[in-house]
């Protein structure tokens, strides 16, 4: 380290401690400001049409999302198309039976998208799916109160019912174990994650106790049949998850603004707040599927410091002049999650414009957002994507760093990675897989520049998007970030 350098540190733990008892010092002052919803500013109206921001931004309108009647309808549909293909995907993995059983408080997260996304809450619900040879495809389940929709997907098991509609399901599963003597049973056990892996102890021994002897030695796991049902996606899929994508970016870009954020006053939980509230007012059921969070990265002119990056950062931290915000953000919708980071710049007084480091640091970004679209395809590993990645980013004068992961039914989805963090290509993945056509990825990087204006300190631009693979490579669902988002 230089003494330059050494210089431009010394002391950033006291600027952040300094920074927190001011915050606190001026906490009475705003109590009543930071207490209600941050009022709109003049040039951004708060009906449904576009928003024209002083930054030449306009923020789409919002568009129309399906209520929840028409979404358990759509996932209906869609539920019929994936079991049409199910037999085939059984067929390519050697498996002859798949047992899923979800528990009440041990929800299996297959069983939502293998049956009617209905309130599972009885001890144990059982679905069995068997391949019968010419015969096709076999669906049982033992769910007590079979809907109308229900009965469309599944028989009931072979077994008898009491007063009370409850089959015996020990009987009906030992019925089926007799009547098809499957070679592979598979389970939704060994798998990597919680997707693939959801079966409990207890449940697996019931499954042994009831099949009987012999039963338990064909057990296998489901976890890559389970893979490619997740994430493979069907056509009719693609316009609905576009229209969760660009509410997600609609929100994004109004927490990012004006609207919600004044410097010097709010703080923030602020963020985090509007865009969970603004999701429930949509009113289609949507939550976050993991906790908003902002960064922020500052730089102080006085001591000449980029304090670190604070990420996440504290709930009461106040954003102030010269601040970059980084937002990461997402939520459910229709059996789908959205996963988005975008970055803005708070003017500093006298500045009309985002500094030119920034500008090239944001120009950098997309350098990475440019290899992402080009390089994957269709039936490369994981590894083998970050390998066509890594070579078309040589000789950048940068460092970016890849943790880019699936995104559909869930925002850390099933299938291959592509990943170099810090761009170390020392380590294999510890599991891989093939990228299939159309399959959904969070295009998720950053990338890390030195900027003149700040003591030539390094600030990193983290960018997460959404996007879908074609042969030509990925197509994103929205268009990435070119520009800082601007706050006065």
């Amino acid at each position: 380290m230089t003494a330059n350098r050494a210089h431009r540190n010394v002391g950033l733990e006291s600027q952040l401690m300094s920074h927190a008892a001011h915050v606190v010092c001026i906490a009475l002052v705003l109590a009543a400001a930071l207490s209600c919803a941050p009022s709109a500013s003049p040039d951004l109206p708060r009906e449904g049409g576009p928003i024209e921001l002083f930054d030449g931004r306009v923020i789409p309108a919002m568009p129309e999302l399906l209520g929840k009647r028409a979404q358990y309808e759509l996932r209906l549909e869609w539920l019929a198309e994936k079991h049409e293909m199910l037999l085939d995907l059984m067929r390519s993995h050697r498996i002859e039976m798949w047992i899923v059983v979800s528990e009440e408080f041990h929800a299996d997260p297959v069983t939502q998208y293998v049956a009617p996304p209905l309130h599972y809450t009885r001890r144990r619900d059982v679905i069995v799916f068997v391949d019968v040879g010419a015969d096709g495809l076999k669906r049982y389940s033992d769910y007590w109160r079979p809907t109308e929709d229900y009965a469309r997907f599944f028989e009931p098991l072979p077994a008898a019912r009491n007063a009370r509609g409850i089959q015996d399901t020990r009987t009906g599963l030992k019925a089926l174990w007799e009547q098809y003597q499957p070679e592979t049973i598979a389970l939704n056990i060994s798998g990597a994650r919680g997707h693939d892996s959801g079966l409990t102890h207890d449940a697996y021994q019931f499954l042994a106790d009831a099949l009987g002897p012999g039963s338990e030695s064909r057990f296998v796991s489901a976890a890559a049949l389970i893979e490619d049902y997740f994430d493979t996606r069907l056509p009719g899929e693609l316009e609905p998850y576009r229209s969760l994508v660009l509410v997600t970016d609609v929100i994004a870009q109004r927490a990012l603004s004006n609207e919600v954020i004044t410097p010097g006053v709010t703080r923030v939980a602020e963020i985090k707040w509007f865009f969970e509230e603004t999701i429930a007012e949509l009113g289609v059921g949507g939550v976050p599927w993991f906790e908003i969070h902002v960064a922020v990265q500052r730089y102080d002119p006085d001591t000449d410091a980029m304090i670190p990056y604070i990420h996440p950062a504290p709930d009461s931290l106040v954003f102030q002049p010269g601040d970059i915000i980084h937002l990461d953000c997402g939520f459910n919708y229709l059996g789908f999650a959205s996963d988005w980071q975008k970055v803005a710049y708070i003017l500093r007084e006298g500045e009309e414009t985002v500094p030119a480091g920034l500008q090239f640091a944001m120009a950098n970004a997309n350098v990475v957002h440019e290899a992402f679209a080009s390089e994957p395809r269709p039936g490369m590993t994981g590894w083998e994507a970050t390998l066509a990645i890594a070579k078309k980013l040589e000789g950048v004068d940068f460092l970016p760093s890849l943790y880019s992961h699936p995104i559909g039914y869930h925002g850390h989805a099933l299938g291959p990675s592509i990943n170099a963090r810090n761009m170390d290509m020392s380590t294999l993945p510890g599991r891989d897989s093939i990228l299939r056509a159309g399959s959904y990825r969070s295009v998720e990087f950053s990338a890390t520049t030195a900027v003149p204006e700040y003591g030539g300190g390094t600030v990193t631009i983290p960018m997460e998007d959404d996007a879908y693979l074609t042969t030509d490579g990925y197509i994103y669902f929205r268009p990435y970030q070119t520009e800082w988002y601007v706050i006065r």
